[in-house]
């Protein structure tokens, strides 16, 4: 473990109302994220008994301003007046913090509140690009009706999303749809039940959406069989494309529920 130890993070930086965090480029899912706050802001050794431990360990960190702290700060105010969470790219120095840890049942040890003081902004983008997922799968579900059953449909390979990533930028593949979150669904579904993927889109509901992830949901016209598909733009292509902005589309998770009667939802 780092614990206050200065370290150099290269990544990917989402910043909006309610977060500010980078994510490294090859960390796995779950343990990717990391909670950022700027150095530079010291405390009053006066104060020292009633400030938190938080603001305290923060308080030691010095922060360099240059023109990549600056380029960093405008491009914040930016997403700040857009409202939306907007994504960068830089490296990052600074002082970590693992927080207090917590075990899991499973007997492992977590840090949910481990930080980042930056000190040093290096390498920074002049422009953001278009978010993308960095969520492990849920697993969570909905449970189904007394005479309904709920069955996960296994979703492409990492491998064949990556070939289909590197495809879609051939204007004769017509992979124009893998741009489309609703479009995706449509087409997961539709290899399912055997019918154009353009009926499905006709009654496909959305359900949920978060950053590069959303889900939708449809129910077959007999009412034996509901469909749920979460699509995201993952973190995990990047290196098959240019810009984060032409990441595809590509389904998460696909869950079906059958019924005997007409109780799917």
């Amino acid at each position: 473990m780092y614990d206050e130890s200065l370290v150099s993070v290269p990544g990917l930086v989402l910043y909006g109302q309610h977060d500010f965090s980078t994510h490294g480029f090859d960390c796995t899912d779950d343990n990717g994220i990391l909670r950022l706050e700027f150095g530079g802001n010291p405390s009053d050794p006066a104060d020292r008994f009633r400030l938190s431990r938080e603001r305290l360990e923060a308080s030691t960190v010095p922060l360099k301003k240059d023109a990549d702290y600056d380029t960093m700060q405008r491009l914040m105010k930016s997403a700040a007046a857009s409202g939306q969470i907007k994504m960068l790219r830089a490296t990052l120095t600074g002082r970590f913090f693992a927080g207090l840890a917590v075990g899991t049942k499973s007997g492992e040890i977590k840090h949910p509140n481990a930080r980042l003081v930056i000190s040093e902004v290096e390498l920074v983008t002049n422009r953001f690009e278009d978010p993308v997922d960095f969520t492990p799968i849920s697993h969570a579900a909905a449970k189904p009706a007394k005479s309904c059953k709920s069955t996960d449909i296994p979703v492409p390979a990492r491998e064949e999303e990556d070939k289909l990533q590197r495809l879609s930028r051939e204007p004769s593949e017509n992979l124009d749809y893998l741009s489309d979150a609703k479009k995706v669904a449509a087409h997961a579904i539709a290899q399912q039940e055997k019918i154009s993927a353009e009926e499905v889109e006709s009654k496909l509901r959305t359900s949920g959406e978060g950053v590069a992830i959303k889900d939708y949901a449809w129910t077959a016209g007999d009412g034996l069989r509901a469909y749920s598909v979460t699509v995201n733009r993952p973190y995990w292509l990047l290196p098959s494309t240019y810009s984060a902005d032409t990441v595809i589309w590509v389904p998460k998770r696909m869950v079906v529920i059958m019924c005997t009667n007409k109780a799917a939802h």
